[in-house]
Protein backbone atom coordinates (compact mmCIF):
# COMPACT_ATOMS: atom_id res chain seq x y z
CA UNK A 1 0.00 0.00 0.00
CA UNK A 2 1.49 3.29 -1.18
CA UNK A 3 1.12 6.51 1.53
CA UNK A 4 0.40 9.50 0.29
CA UNK A 5 3.47 12.24 0.37
CA UNK A 6 0.96 14.35 1.81
CA UNK A 7 0.14 12.42 4.47
CA UNK A 8 3.71 10.92 5.29
CA UNK A 9 4.38 14.92 5.39
CA UNK A 10 1.58 15.33 7.95
CA UNK A 11 2.92 12.56 10.21
CA UNK A 12 5.94 13.84 9.99
CA UNK A 13 5.10 17.26 11.02
CA UNK A 14 3.34 16.01 13.49
CA UNK A 15 5.63 14.08 15.45
CA UNK A 16 8.28 17.11 15.33
CA UNK A 17 6.10 19.17 17.14
CA UNK A 18 5.94 16.70 19.45
CA UNK A 19 9.39 16.66 20.13
CA UNK A 20 8.90 20.84 20.10
CA UNK A 21 6.17 20.39 23.30
CA UNK A 22 8.71 18.14 25.17
CA UNK A 23 11.31 19.86 24.67
CA UNK A 24 10.00 23.29 25.60
CA UNK A 25 8.71 22.16 28.58
CA UNK A 26 11.88 20.90 29.69
CA UNK A 27 10.53 18.22 32.34
CA UNK A 28 9.22 14.94 31.75
CA UNK A 29 5.71 15.33 31.01
CA UNK A 30 3.21 12.46 30.21
CA UNK A 31 1.40 12.29 27.52
CA UNK A 32 -1.88 13.76 28.47
CA UNK A 33 0.25 17.17 28.79
CA UNK A 34 1.49 16.70 25.26
CA UNK A 35 -2.09 16.38 23.73
CA UNK A 36 -3.28 19.47 25.34
CA UNK A 37 -0.11 21.44 24.03
CA UNK A 38 -0.14 20.14 20.89
CA UNK A 39 -3.80 19.09 20.03
CA UNK A 40 -3.59 15.51 18.45
CA UNK A 41 -5.99 13.08 19.14
CA UNK A 42 -5.18 10.67 21.82
CA UNK A 43 -4.79 7.49 19.44
CA UNK A 44 -2.93 9.63 16.93
CA UNK A 45 -0.52 11.12 19.59
CA UNK A 46 -0.02 7.35 21.21
CA UNK A 47 1.61 5.73 17.78
CA UNK A 48 3.87 9.05 17.81
CA UNK A 49 5.02 8.40 20.67
CA UNK A 50 5.42 4.61 20.26
CA UNK A 51 7.36 5.25 17.24
CA UNK A 52 9.92 7.49 18.70
CA UNK A 53 9.88 5.76 21.47
CA UNK A 54 11.32 2.93 19.72
CA UNK A 55 13.09 5.34 17.60
CA UNK A 56 15.71 6.60 20.27
CA UNK A 57 13.74 10.05 20.21
CA UNK A 58 12.15 10.22 23.45
CA UNK A 59 12.17 7.53 26.60
CA UNK A 60 10.10 6.77 29.68
CA UNK A 61 10.55 7.86 32.95
CA UNK A 62 11.26 5.43 35.83
CA UNK A 63 7.57 6.05 36.52
CA UNK A 64 6.46 4.77 33.31
CA UNK A 65 3.61 7.64 32.41
CA UNK A 66 5.85 10.66 31.56
CA UNK A 67 8.62 11.25 28.72
CA UNK A 68 11.81 12.68 28.72
CA UNK A 69 14.42 13.36 25.10
CA UNK A 70 15.80 9.92 24.54
CA UNK A 71 19.52 9.17 23.93
CA UNK A 72 19.19 10.38 20.16
CA UNK A 73 17.63 12.90 20.57
CA UNK A 74 20.52 14.41 23.11
CA UNK A 75 22.93 13.72 21.17
CA UNK A 76 22.04 16.07 18.47
CA UNK A 77 21.40 19.17 20.94
CA UNK A 78 25.44 19.68 21.00
CA UNK A 79 24.89 19.81 17.03
CA UNK A 80 22.17 21.78 16.61
CA UNK A 81 23.56 24.59 18.88
CA UNK A 82 26.78 24.11 17.36
CA UNK A 83 25.77 24.66 13.83
CA UNK A 84 23.01 27.15 14.35
CA UNK A 85 22.93 30.49 12.61
CA UNK A 86 24.50 32.21 15.49
CA UNK A 87 27.26 30.66 15.94
CA UNK A 88 29.34 33.89 14.82
CA UNK A 89 27.50 36.06 16.87
CA UNK A 90 28.40 33.39 19.66
CA UNK A 91 32.04 33.10 19.18
CA UNK A 92 32.08 36.98 18.75
CA UNK A 93 30.74 37.45 22.58
CA UNK A 94 32.82 34.80 24.00
CA UNK A 95 35.73 36.45 22.07
CA UNK A 96 34.96 39.64 23.41
CA UNK A 97 34.22 38.23 27.15
CA UNK A 98 37.36 36.09 26.88
CA UNK A 99 39.31 39.70 26.20
CA UNK A 100 37.72 41.80 28.78
CA UNK A 101 38.07 39.32 31.78
CA UNK A 102 41.85 37.91 30.37
CA UNK A 103 40.96 34.19 31.33
CA UNK A 104 39.38 31.46 28.98
CA UNK A 105 35.68 31.96 28.51
CA UNK A 106 33.46 28.51 27.49
CA UNK A 107 29.79 27.60 27.09
CA UNK A 108 28.17 23.69 27.81
CA UNK A 109 25.18 22.28 28.39
CA UNK A 110 23.95 19.04 30.17
CA UNK A 111 23.91 15.47 29.14
CA UNK A 112 22.97 12.64 30.98
CA UNK A 113 26.14 12.39 33.19
CA UNK A 114 27.75 15.85 32.43
CA UNK A 115 28.26 19.42 30.97
CA UNK A 116 29.60 18.97 27.94
CA UNK A 117 32.08 22.08 26.57
CA UNK A 118 29.88 23.52 23.46
CA UNK A 119 32.63 26.84 22.88
CA UNK A 120 35.42 27.93 24.09
CA UNK A 121 38.07 30.49 23.26
CA UNK A 122 41.30 30.40 24.82
CA UNK A 123 43.12 33.07 26.90
CA UNK A 124 46.83 33.90 25.74
CA UNK A 125 48.47 33.32 28.90
CA UNK A 126 51.20 30.43 28.29
CA UNK A 127 49.83 28.49 31.71
CA UNK A 128 46.36 27.70 31.05
CA UNK A 129 44.02 24.52 31.90
CA UNK A 130 43.42 22.08 28.64
CA UNK A 131 39.74 21.85 27.98
CA UNK A 132 38.78 21.27 24.47
CA UNK A 133 35.14 21.51 22.72
CA UNK A 134 33.50 18.41 22.97
CA UNK A 135 35.05 17.74 26.92
CA UNK A 136 32.45 16.22 29.17
CA UNK A 137 33.49 17.50 33.16
CA UNK A 138 31.02 16.18 36.52
CA UNK A 139 28.23 17.71 37.55
CA UNK A 140 29.13 17.69 41.41
CA UNK A 141 32.11 19.16 41.16
CA UNK A 142 31.96 22.11 38.27
CA UNK A 143 30.81 25.28 38.62
CA UNK A 144 28.32 25.01 35.34
CA UNK A 145 27.49 21.60 36.73
CA UNK A 146 26.17 22.51 40.08
CA UNK A 147 24.86 25.43 38.02
CA UNK A 148 22.72 23.23 36.42
CA UNK A 149 21.93 20.62 39.35
CA UNK A 150 20.68 24.01 40.86
CA UNK A 151 17.95 24.28 37.98
CA UNK A 152 16.55 20.73 38.82
CA UNK A 153 13.21 20.35 40.06
CA UNK A 154 13.12 19.06 43.98
CA UNK A 155 12.56 15.55 43.58
CA UNK A 156 14.48 15.21 40.81
CA UNK A 157 17.91 16.85 42.85
CA UNK A 158 16.60 14.57 45.87
CA UNK A 159 16.96 11.26 43.39
CA UNK A 160 20.51 12.45 42.13
CA UNK A 161 21.74 13.45 45.38
CA UNK A 162 20.51 10.33 46.70
CA UNK A 163 21.85 7.79 44.24
CA UNK A 164 24.55 9.20 42.74
CA UNK A 165 28.10 8.83 42.98
CA UNK A 166 29.80 11.46 43.88
CA UNK A 167 34.17 10.79 42.89
CA UNK A 168 36.21 13.20 45.10
CA UNK A 169 38.33 14.84 42.18
CA UNK A 170 40.23 17.01 44.47
CA UNK A 171 40.65 17.67 48.26
CA UNK A 172 38.18 20.15 47.64
CA UNK A 173 35.31 18.36 45.98
CA UNK A 174 31.99 18.26 47.58
CA UNK A 175 31.54 14.21 48.22
CA UNK A 176 28.55 14.00 50.96
CA UNK A 177 25.39 14.42 49.61
CA UNK A 178 24.35 16.63 52.42
CA UNK A 179 26.94 19.31 51.81
CA UNK A 180 26.51 19.54 48.32
CA UNK A 181 22.56 19.89 48.78
CA UNK A 182 23.37 22.98 50.55
CA UNK A 183 25.72 23.93 47.98
CA UNK A 184 23.28 23.91 45.34
CA UNK A 185 20.55 25.59 47.38
CA UNK A 186 23.18 28.75 47.95
CA UNK A 187 24.06 28.28 44.27
CA UNK A 188 20.15 28.83 43.55
CA UNK A 189 19.79 31.97 45.28
CA UNK A 190 23.31 33.53 44.44
CA UNK A 191 22.22 32.80 40.66
CA UNK A 192 25.69 32.04 39.94
CA UNK A 193 27.61 28.56 40.86
CA UNK A 194 31.39 28.44 41.90
CA UNK A 195 34.27 25.83 41.61
CA UNK A 196 37.23 26.57 44.27
CA UNK A 197 39.72 23.86 43.42
CA UNK A 198 37.32 20.81 43.22
CA UNK A 199 37.29 19.51 39.47
CA UNK A 200 41.08 20.64 39.08
CA UNK A 201 43.14 21.02 41.74
CA UNK A 202 44.51 25.03 41.36
CA UNK A 203 41.91 25.70 38.99
CA UNK A 204 38.95 28.09 39.54
CA UNK A 205 35.61 29.08 37.91
CA UNK A 206 32.85 30.72 38.21
CA UNK A 207 29.18 30.28 36.26
CA UNK A 208 26.25 31.75 34.99
CA UNK A 209 23.14 30.45 33.30
CA UNK A 210 22.36 31.06 29.68
CA UNK A 211 18.01 30.92 29.79
CA UNK A 212 15.81 30.28 26.82
CA UNK A 213 12.42 32.35 25.72
CA UNK A 214 11.18 30.64 29.06
CA UNK A 215 13.69 31.33 31.75
CA UNK A 216 14.58 27.45 31.41
CA UNK A 217 18.70 26.66 31.74
CA UNK A 218 19.91 26.14 28.25
CA UNK A 219 23.44 26.22 28.59
CA UNK A 220 26.07 27.59 31.13
CA UNK A 221 28.26 30.43 30.67
CA UNK A 222 31.93 30.25 32.82
CA UNK A 223 35.70 31.77 32.82
CA UNK A 224 37.78 29.45 34.48
CA UNK A 225 41.93 29.95 35.07
CA UNK A 226 44.51 28.85 37.88
CA UNK A 227 44.30 30.05 41.14
CA UNK A 228 48.07 31.39 41.20
CA UNK A 229 46.61 33.90 38.75
CA UNK A 230 42.52 34.07 39.31
CA UNK A 231 41.67 34.14 42.50
CA UNK A 232 38.55 32.80 43.29
CA UNK A 233 37.32 36.72 44.66
CA UNK A 234 38.34 37.59 41.39
CA UNK A 235 36.66 35.22 39.50
CA UNK A 236 33.24 36.58 41.83
CA UNK A 237 34.01 39.96 40.61
CA UNK A 238 33.40 39.22 36.89
CA UNK A 239 29.72 37.76 37.58
CA UNK A 240 27.91 40.84 36.57
CA UNK A 241 29.90 40.69 33.00
CA UNK A 242 29.66 37.00 32.51
CA UNK A 243 25.48 38.14 33.26
CA UNK A 244 25.80 40.63 30.21
CA UNK A 245 27.33 38.04 27.84
CA UNK A 246 25.11 35.60 29.01
CA UNK A 247 22.11 38.30 28.08
CA UNK A 248 23.49 38.39 24.34
CA UNK A 249 24.02 34.31 24.14
CA UNK A 250 20.65 33.97 24.77
CA UNK A 251 19.58 36.13 22.22
CA UNK A 252 21.96 34.31 19.44
CA UNK A 253 20.83 30.48 20.71
CA UNK A 254 17.41 31.36 20.29
CA UNK A 255 17.95 33.01 17.02
CA UNK A 256 16.54 36.24 18.04
CA UNK A 257 16.36 38.81 15.33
Amino acid sequence: MTTDPQELATRSLRAVLVLEALVKVAAPVSAQELGRIVGLPKQTLHRILITLTDAGFLQREVDRITYVPGPRLRRMSPGLLASGRGREVRLAILNSLASDLGETCNLCIPDDDGMIYLERVETDWPLRIQLPIGTKVPFHCTASGKLHLSTLPAAQLSLILKAGRFDGSTENTMTNPAELKMEVERIKAAGHAEDNGEFIQGMVAVSVPVLDLDNNLMACLAVHGPSARLSIEDARGHVDRLRQAAADLSAALCDWD
